[in-house]
């Protein structure tokens, strides 16, 4: 068995390194020309897009649609999770401290990619048997690009991406934490049931339950994280400075101890930030389209601005517990990367055993917040492809399986290497649809703006203002 996963991902490996060359260009390239053409709306706006993203708490009650809030949480749900812990203690471990200032970096870019691919999938969103909306990259590439073929493989690209390895990637790490805190000496298997179990309460009952579910669970533990981390880091507040150093010190120079040049930093920053904000990935597209709102933009302001809080807020705040430890070479001392390496830390606080405990915690519910949304858009995308009942439970199924295999296998590296790859290539293809789609996006952007300046305080869409509306359903 040993042999057989290292055999796989040994072939990964070479796969990993080619897409993230490609994905590179696209992520980066194009988010600089996003933020160029919109003016830095990500920055500019942050107030405004705070408040859309916060002031419709109450709008989904009584309500079979999504309303914006809850799709907000579930997006949340979704980028806040392992990422935010053990991806962020992953990206020290392999690029070095100034992989964190490469994390800021693609955060600011990559916002103005999330609100890009949010508007569209509005824009090109439609109503399913089940009565909700479903949206992102299959049905704009489908609907603006007029290609149902690419739809299909954009589609199932997203399934295997975020159904198969990114739910491998949070319930392995969820097991790890677990395993590490109750000492149950590497046997996975009674968590891979439990964490199976509660995956498939979740999956069977549908998008309401997901949406109030995330709405309730994720702001909660956002905020408690944030608290316990501050916690944490004022046992080693004098340590705080020179954490903060690292950062900027070695943003451009890796530290010896790992060996490699600012390629592996940039490369590693954009990995584990992109896993941790999925920003550009098309992702969260599919989460925005599920809202029922009156304009495409709000959904794409309120978008925006989560991939700021995710990596700017609650990545930093790991980040900061992790450095404030010391130095460089004595976090490197532990030998432990991911969750572990943030439980050995905090453990070495005067906080003791019981840190351990609570890190497994905020693991267990965060994978779960995070593979809800994950079977989200896996569902989304399959109703895509064909809007069946057998379709849907088919990646039902395959949601908990994937979440059970990789929590007994437990090996972070090699579901990491799995879930970068096709990260990588989700993201080319994503981004190359948004960019030839861009037009529309503008538009409404114009369309919103000006509705703004006329004193309209909550605007509404029209298909009709668009140069070609040939392609919306859903906006009469």
């Amino acid at each position: 068995m040993v042999d057989l996963i290292t055999a796989i991902d040994g072939m990964v490996c070479v796969w990993n390194a080619y897409f993230w060359r490609i994905a590179f260009v696209f992520l980066i390239g194009l988010g600089i020309v996003f933020t160029i053409k919109l003016k830095g709306i990500q920055i500019t706006h942050l107030g405004r897009n705070a408040k859309l993203a916060l002031s419709g708490v109450s709008e989904g009650k009584g309500k079979k649609k999504l309303s914006s809030f809850e799709a907000f949480c579930i997006s949340m749900g979704a980028r806040i999770g392992v990422g935010n812990i053990a991806g962020v203690a992953t990206a020290i471990v392999t690029g070095g401290p100034g992989a964190v200032f490469w994390m800021w970096i693609f955060a600011i870019i990559g916002s103005a990619s999330s609100f890009m691919e949010s508007v569209l999938a509005q824009i090109y969103k439609e109503q399913k048997t089940d009565g909700g909306y479903h949206g992102g990259p299959a049905y704009y590439a489908t609907k603006g690009l007029k290609s149902r073929k690419l739809g299909i493989f954009v589609a199932m690209l997203l399934v295997l991406t975020f159904g198969v390895g990114f739910v491998m990637v949070q319930s392995c790490n969820a097991s790890n934490a677990l395993c590490g805190a109750f000492d149950f000496e590497n046997n996975h298997m009674i968590f891979a049931v439990i964490i199976a179990a509660i995956a498939s309460v979740l999956v069977f009952g549908g998008f309401k339950l997901i949406g109030k579910f995330s709405s309730t669970v994720v702001p909660i533990m956002a905020v408690l994280w944030i608290i316990f981390a501050i916690i944490a880091m004022a046992f080693n507040v004098e340590n705080l400075g020179n954490a903060i150093g690292m950062i900027f010190a070695n943003a451009f120079d890796i530290p010896s101890i790992i060996g490699g040049g600012i390629g592996t930093i940039i490369i590693t920053g954009l990995k584990r930030g992109v896993f941790s904000n999925e920003a550009g990935l098309g992702s969260i597209a599919n989460v925005a389209a599920t809202s029922d709102i009156k304009h495409p933009v709000k959904q794409g302001k309120i978008q925006s601005f989560g991939v700021l809080v995710d990596t700017l807020l609650v990545c930093t705040v790991t980040a900061l517990v992790i450095l404030s430890y010391g130095s460089f070479d004595s976090i490197m001392a532990f030998g432990d990367k991911g969750s572990v390496l943030v439980q050995d830390v905090i453990s070495s606080t005067p906080m003791g055993e019981a840190a351990n405990y609570i890190i497994a915690v905020f693991m267990f519910i965060f994978a779960f917040t995070s593979m809800i949304g994950y079977y989200t858009m896996s569902e989304s995308n399959a109703r895509f492809i064909k809007d069946s009942k057998v379709t849907i439970n088919l990646v039902r199924i395959i949601v908990i399986v994937s979440a059970l295999v990789a929590a007994i296998i437990a090996d972070v590296t090699v579901v990491d290497d799995i879930s970068d790859t096709f990260m990588a290539a989700m993201a080319s293809v994503n981004m190359v649809i948004v960019a030839l789609l861009s037009r529309q996006v503008f538009e409404a952007y114009a369309d919103w703006r000006n509705q703004k300046k006329a004193g309209i305080e909550e605007p509404e869409f029209h298909k009709d203002i668009l140069s070609d509306s040939s392609g919306v359903t859903e906006w009469r």
